[in-house]
């Protein structure tokens, strides 16, 4: 499933008007933050690929699933064991010997060699089969966590992004209404405007230079959640400038991207894989009742050295067939048994849960792209309103039919509609990325594409 470019241009007009002319500012902070040596969104990932701690689990968590299968066919394989001793007594032998003791010294020497082959063993052959589910399970959820480790990289990218701009448009707005405070003054002291007017203007700029600080420590905030993912801190990525072309679902269905989430969920793969480990646990604890049966073999030897005429050498060796089969267990494996069940249906019920979770959220994904578009055509027109309505705004309060206060609330309106416009652009982004992860497609190549539309320079 792709996207597809949508039909209009969604680039905003640059402000207009002559009080407007401070707009070219807005522009030039926002191209600053993305300057040569910028970081692209592929970079940050790959950085954060090598040091993100819950991907290093999720991996570590996977190659120890690995590990299980050689453990459990180890025991299916001939089982030799080694035991050996060594023994050092006295004996009485209640006469004196030709040297007149009646105590001999005698030292001991044993081994015992054991070779065991499993014939017959319906538990190992369960858990063979156990083990396996279990690692394409864990395979699973790691493709999930590495999917997740994208979504999480791209939220961060752009969140730090979007602190980025709101502070360019914090200080532009603080500017701005710094002018207008001066002009404000100016008109009182020429009589033009009352007391109040400046102490609108007045009020209005300092809570702009209180937003400012605010806007400052969102950014650091949003950088400390990149560092927590990559370990680094970063001075300036790449943005996405206003021609970035946003894309559409395709198809335009919301059925197919829910069908495919249903067949390609990573979290639903691995809810069913669980459940196929849940139904061989149950075959591995009724397997108990069963007997086993195993090639056994045994070699073991004794040396005994002592004085006078106590030494002797014996070896022994035997072959055979072993037959075990428990007959009363106090009711333990039947106990297991049905501890396994309902760990089976747990399991089967985990598998719905992730199915319904899958299908809402492709579907919640899906519709967030699609208001999304709309809200950014929305907000492109209402920024290009709201630019308009401030012009007229100012040039009304220089031929005095309107007031300081109503300019300030332009402005505020003005640069309010730039901010959301541009966070609605950011979301939008990434929820393209979220709709191929709830479909479970989602691979470093969509990560690539977008990273490409982001190092066109603002």
């Amino acid at each position: 499933m792709n996207f597809q470019k949508t039909n209009k241009s969604l680039t905003p007009r640059i402000f207009q008007g002559t009080f407007f002319k401070y707009s070219f500012v807005i522009s030039t902070v926002l191209a600053s933050a993305v300057s040569v040596n910028a970081e692209t969104l592929l970079q940050v990932y790959e950085h954060a690929k090598q040091n993100d701690a819950q991907l290093k689990i999720s991996e570590r968590g996977f190659l120890a699933a690995l590990e299980a299968k050689p453990q459990v066919l180890s025991a299916l394989k001939p089982q030799l064991t080694l035991s050996s001793g060594v023994n050092y007594g006295m004996q009485y032998q209640g006469k004196r010997s030709f040297r007149g003791e009646d105590t001999a010294a005698f030292l001991s020497l044993s081994y015992d060699l054991n070779l065991t082959k499993v014939i017959i063993n319906k538990q190992l052959d369960a858990r063979v089969s156990q083990v396996d589910a279990s690692i394409l399970q864990s395979k699973a959820l790691l493709e999930a966590d590495r999917q997740n480790l994208i979504i999480r990289v791209a939220e961060a990218y752009f969140n730090y992004l979007n602190a980025n701009d709101t502070l360019a448009f914090r200080k532009s707005e603080k500017n701005a209404i710094g002018r207008q405070l001066n002009q404000v003054k100016a008109f009182f002291e020429a009589g033009r405007s009352a007391i109040t007017d400046v102490k609108e203007a007045q009020a209005s700029y300092d809570l702009s230079v209180a937003q400012v600080e605010v806007a400052n420590q969102q950014i650091d905030v949003a950088r400390e959640a990149l560092r927590a993912i990559t370990t680094r801190y970063y001075k300036h990525l790449n943005g996405a400038a206003d021609n970035v072309p946003l894309l559409v679902p395709k198809p335009a269905n919301i059925e197919a991207w829910a069908k495919a989430a249903v067949n390609n969920s990573k979290a639903l793969i691995a809810a069913k894989h669980a459940v196929e480990v849940a139904q061989k646990n149950i075959d591995y604890e009724r397997a108990a009742k069963k007997g086993t049966l195993s090639l056994v073999a045994n070699q073991g030897g004794d040396s005994v050295l002592g004085e006078d005429a106590y030494d002797s050498d014996k070896i022994d060796a035997s072959v055979g067939i072993r037959y075990s089969l428990p007959l009363y267990e106090g009711g333990n494996i039947s106990s297991r048994v049905r501890e396994a069940r309902h760990k089976l249906h747990q399991a089967q019920q985990t598998v719905e849960l992730q199915k319904r979770l899958a299908t809402q959220r492709s579907r919640a994904a899906y519709l967030a792209i699609v208001s999304g578009l709309a809200q950014v055509k929305a907000l492109k027109q209402a920024l290009n309103s709201s630019q308009t309505a401030a012009s007229a705004t100012q040039a009304g309060f220089e031929a005095g039919t309107r007031t300081a206060v109503d300019v300030l609330l332009a402005l505020r309106n003005t640069f309010s509609a730039r901010r959301n416009y541009t966070s609605a652009r950011y979301s939008f982004l990434l929820n393209t990325l979220k709709l191929k992860q709830a479909s479970g497609t989602l691979a470093e190549s969509d990560l690539v594409a977008l990273s490409k539309l982001l190092r066109k320079k603002t």
